[in-house]
């Protein structure tokens, strides 16, 4: 009687642990199938992305899009685009021994969907340092579209998909008592600079700015065009003399810009650059030559830099044109 029991008991354990390892693989395997059907699925809508964005910009070739190696983040655009990002981290062996780190930069374009060159710049740049990654000394990360409504309707837009300007929708401390009163005042409700209902109303900029929290870059690149001039907002002494063929001009910042928000406000080093025609490009050496020069500025000005206690706000510049350079 106890070697039936004994057995008894010994044949429940088997099918117990059997049951558990069909079910552990089981559950192992589902896992598997959905990693790989999101795997697919990213694939797909970068494949999307990319056809969509080499038909709008001449500049933009779809297998050079591919190659990029884009990814996909958590955020999606108002119309439920993807909004893409890619990491590019420096050449070992090529880094200067005399830093204790690299500097952390983060590079946006195509903020105003309607500036083409600003936008096709991205691209290229990527390109290029993807071909000479051994020259690469920095911590790069590349937002190439950030505004993927406002250049995929026709006509491209300056605004997103919710007429807002999303470089008037950052959270600066003073958007809620300024942010609406410059745009009825100073730009006279001009639908194309709408800063929105509030601060961070815009799932883009909400992603932009879990983006800077999460990165902490040392510096900040955003691309517009189409002045050709590179602007800076931030601590003074971090203030460059020219990018490539780009020469400093100071032009002030706007409640909800980037450069009173970032540059400002929270104190990192913005540089905006502004490219001479919104409809041409810089050629690939002027790009190697500004990236250079980005890297050489980050290494000299930026790394090591105090903070100021108080933020100051600058008055934006007076313009002729109605649209204030790098905003």
């Amino acid at each position: 009687m106890k070697k039936i029991l004994a057995l008894t008991i010994s044949v429940f354990f088997i099918l117990s642990i059997s049951k558990t390892v069909i079910a552990q693989e089981s559950h192992n395997q589902s896992a598997n199938d959905k990693s790989l059907n999101t795997t697919q699925q990213e694939a797909s809508q970068i494949k999307d992305f990319c056809k969509r964005w080499s038909r709008k910009l001449r500049t933009v070739k779809f297998k050079g899009c591919m190659n990029l190696d884009l990814k996909i983040s958590d955020y999606r655009s108002v119309e439920g685009d993807v909004l893409t990002y890619r990491y590019l981290l420096p050449n070992k062996q090529g880094t200067k021994q005399t830093q204790n780190r690299p500097g952390r930069i983060l590079f946006m374009s195509g903020i105003h969907g309607d500036e083409y060159s600003a936008i096709s710049i991205g691209y290229l740049w990527m390109l290029n340092m993807i071909k000479h990654q051994q020259d690469n000394q920095q911590h790069w990360l590349f937002l190439p579209l950030t505004n993927p409504d406002g250049l995929f309707r026709s006509p491209a837009t300056r605004i997103n998909a919710n007429n807002v300007d999303l470089n008037r929708n950052f959270p600066s401390p003073d958007w809620d008592e300024l942010a609406i009163d410059y745009w009825k005042k100073y730009y006279r409700k001009n639908k194309r600079r709408y800063p929105g209902p509030r601060s961070s109303s815009e799932p883009e900029t909400q992603w932009l700015v879990s983006l800077i929290e999460e990165f902490k870059p040392d510096a900040i690149i955003s691309v517009h065009a189409p002045y050709g001039l590179v602007d800076y907002d931030g601590p003074d002494h971090a203030t460059p003399n020219k990018i490539g063929q780009l020469k400093h001009r100071a032009l002030g910042t706007f409640p909800g810009s980037l450069g009173r928000y970032a540059g400002e406000y929270l104190k990192i080093p913005v540089l905006t650059l502004e490219l001479r025609a919104a409809g041409s490009m810089p050629s690939q050496k002027e790009i190697y030559n500004m990236w250079r020069d980005i890297e050489e500025w980050t290494e000299t000005k930026i790394k090591g830099m105090e903070q100021d206690p108080v933020p100051k706000f600058s008055k934006p510049a007076k313009l002729t044109d109605t649209k204030k350079p790098g905003e």
